[in-house]
Order: structure tokens, then C-alpha cells, then sequence
């Protein structure tokens, strides 16, 4: 029973990602639709009371089959990065989830400008680079962005922040 249901999870996630053309977008619909799942068990285990509840198990089984399609597309962008180093299914989920969050932050304070949304969707584009080497180019954005007049040092500085958290070893980079 249990394949089964595996095996409908995949079907059917495979339907939803094949209307994307481009490996990044089936990416990117992956890690907010993980994280989206992990947020809906979260605010599941606060109002349910059941003891035998199956809400949780299986939004777990598609969580697993949505970390094997993550971990199958990612073969394809080529990089080698220590065991150590590499962000997790979940971890690349919340950073990108995060850079949503900041972009959406941006356009409210006014900072609309195209070339913030490019270097955003490219941060997006290049997990599989490992956290140390993500991070240096996450701080050569925010300083470019920041020389180049375009956000401000205390902007800079919060966006930094925000993304690094978790990541103590690599907030350090910006100070470097």
C-alpha cells in the first residue's frame, strides 16, 4: 500500500513539474512546494489532536519524493563540493524561500529595479555551488549592489543578516 501511495505521489508531482521546460524552474517549484509542505505540517501539529492522524505521514512521503526529484536535477549542475559543504533539499528550500521573502520586502520599500530581481534569481540558480562558495557570491552581490548605489549599506547588511542565519561559520564572509 505504502509503494503505491509513493508511487502516486510521484505521478502526480512529475504531471505538476512537467509543465516546466527548464530544469531551474522545476527546481524552484520544488523547494517552495517543500517548503510550503513543511510549513502545513508545522501548522497541522498545532490544531490536531488525533493520535492516529496520517496528515503528517503523508505530506512526509511527499517531502521524500520531492528531496529525490531536488537530488535528480541537481545531478545535472556539476560541482564538486565537500560532503560537509553541501546545502541539504530542506536548507536550499528555506534560502530560497528566504530570497523570495526579500525580494518581496525590496518592491514594498521601493527598490524595484530589475537588476536586484537578476541577482536574486541567479543566488537561486547556484545551491549546488556548496555554502562557502554561495555565500562569497551572495556577499559579491550585496556588495556590488551596495558600490553601485543601488541598495544601502544598512539594506546590504540586513539582507546579509537575514540570509546567513543558521550559517554562522559563513556570515563571517561579509566582514572578511
Amino acid at each position: 500500500m505504502q509503494s503505491n501511495n509513493l508511487e502516486n505521489i510521484k505521478s502526480n508531482l512529475l504531471l505538476k513539474t512537467d509543465i516546466f521546460n527548464r530544469d531551474r524552474d522545476k527546481l524552484d517549484f520544488l523547494k517552495v512546494l517543500r517548503e510550503k509542505i513543511v510549513e502545513s505540517i508545522q501548522e497541522h501539529r498545532k490544531t490536531c489532536n488525533k493520535s492516529n492522524c496520517m496528515y503528517e505521514e503523508l505530506r512526509e512521503h511527499r517531502i521524500f519524493i520531492i528531496d529525490q526529484e531536488i537530488e535528480e536535477i541537481n545531478k545535472y549542475f556539476v560541482n564538486k563540493v565537500n560532503e560537509h559543504d553541501k546545502f541539504t533539499a530542506a536548507e536550499e528550500s528555506q534560502l530560497h524561500n528566504k530570497l523570495n521573502l526579500i525580494q518581496k520586502d525590496l518592491v514594498e520599500k521601493g527598490f524595484g529595479q530589475q537588476i536586484i530581481f537578476d541577482e536574486i534569481e541567479e543566488l537561486k540558480s547556484h545551491f549546488q555551488l556548496g555554502k562557502k562558495t554561495w555565500f562569497q557570491l551572495l556577499k559579491g552581490k550585496v556588495i556590488d549592489l551596495t558600490v553601485d548605489k543601488i541598495i544601502d549599506n544598512t539594506l546590504a547588511m540586513g539582507i546579509y543578516t537575514s540570509l546567513s542565519i543558521g550559517y554562522e561559520n559563513f556570515s563571517k564572509l561579509l566582514l572578511e
